[in-house]
């Protein structure tokens, strides 16, 4: 069985395989976290995938996003054309879906942090009410909305990267003063093409969506002799 024990071996494998989900799925023996030893998993000590993933995005032979059924996952960037081409083929956006896309696209890149205080209405001035009863029920509803707003965005962000319109450019970190990373990671959002240029999609220039997703289903069938074609079917999505 693979292990992802090391940077190298992790990148090594995802460049081999071209598919790779991070965490455990339908499939078994397919996911960062079945193949990593269980001291590097969650380790406080020592760097493991959660750390390796801006990394070996970087490194620029891998995208990253929420690819495997709304799951995070990585793909080569030989693949990376295919499953765009299919992805793309049938997606049509929402409202909501093709704001966050054009605010993305106009700033390049984002944290999620920063998409959402650009996407998310400003918080009404705080005016005085005769009664506390109605300013109290009044900052509830705000919250609630403002809740549901924040939810609505991942639900966004989570259907933009399934269908291949964007995908996680980075991880950065808040410092402590005496300038260590501490807690999760921001994700940083773009798109394919402003990560990898226009010329990302050259390799399926004249293709079918139908023949890329074909090339796919082949290629991890070969790959994956355990998985059922419903569960291959469900990863190419």
């Amino acid at each position: 069985m693979p292990s992802t024990g090391n940077f190298d071996s992790l990148e090594r494998l995802i460049l081999k395989w071209g598919f790779l989900p991070f965490f455990k799925n339908d499939i078994e023996q397919f996911s960062i976290e079945e193949f990593t030893p269980e001291e590097l998993w969650f380790s406080p000590d020592v760097d493991g995938p959660w750390e390796w993933k801006g990394p070996i995005i970087a490194a620029g032979s891998c995208a990253y996003g929420k690819i495997f059924q709304n799951k995070a996952g990585f793909v080569s960037l030989d693949w990376l054309p295919h499953l765009l081409h299919w992805r793309r083929a049938h997606y049509h956006a929402t409202k909501d879906e093709a704001e966050l896309l054009q605010i993305i696209m106009s700033h390049g890149s984002l944290l999620s942090t920063q998409l959402k205080k650009l996407y998310l209405p400003p918080r009404p001035p705080h005016t005085r009410h005769n009664r506390l009863s109605k300013a109290v029920a009044e900052e509830d509803r705000r919250r609630q909305r403002s809740h549901q707003q924040k939810e609505g965005i991942e639900t966004a962000l989570t259907k933009l990267q399934m269908n291949g319109m964007v995908i996680i450019a980075d991880f950065e970190y808040r410092h402590d003063r005496q300038g260590r990373p501490y807690g999760w990671g921001i994700a940083r959002y773009t798109t394919p093409e402003a990560m990898y240029g226009s010329e990302i999609m050259t390799p399926v220039q004249g293709l079918s969506p139908e023949t890329s997703r074909d090339r796919m289903m082949q290629h991890l069938h070969q790959l994956l002799p355990q998985a059922t074609p419903k569960q291959l079917q469900q990863l190419v999505g």
